[in-house]
């Protein structure tokens, strides 16, 4: 009755999300193969990737599962997976040049809009103390 068992299936595709310490070698991983490749690359192709680079460095600390998700992905499949594509195919004129940028610039944006909504949950953390240390501590109207 083999044929009748069910097998589980993983329910997400790909590597599972990284710890900080996992997320710190794959970001070093990576910045060594732009820079390894830097030379098959449009110099724009560079600067972006490594400006990506740069983003996700500033988010390789404690983050909530989404962004460690989302940060893993970038690492270990969008920024190398484009790259590789790219020269594999080759810098055989403009248009794969140009598709590259564009794909860079999309993941670029990606990487802001994480890092400026982990920002943003960090004010509001801030504030929350703020707030709790404030109703806390304050003399209030009910103390005799």
């Amino acid at each position: 009755m083999a044929w009748r068992r069910r097998e589980l299936l993983p329910l997400t595709e790909g590597r599972p999300d990284l710890g900080p310490e996992a997320l710190r070698a794959e970001l070093a991983a990576l910045v060594r193969y732009v820079n390894a490749r830097s030379g098959q690359l449009p110099p724009a192709a560079v600067v972006t990737a490594r400006e990506i680079t740069d983003v996700l460095a500033e988010l390789a600390g404690p983050l909530d599962s989404y962004t460690s998700v989302a940060v893993t992905g970038l690492l270990t499949d969008h920024v190398p997976t484009t790259l590789k594509t790219f020269l594999t195919v080759g810098n055989t004129g403009p248009g794969p040049a140009a598709s590259l940028l564009d794909q860079l610039e999309s993941l670029l944006d990606e990487v802001v809009s994480l890092r400026e909504a982990e920002r943003a949950k960090a004010a509001d953390a801030v504030r929350t103390q703020e707030k709790f240390l404030r109703t806390k501590f304050s003399n209030s109207d009910l103390d005799l």
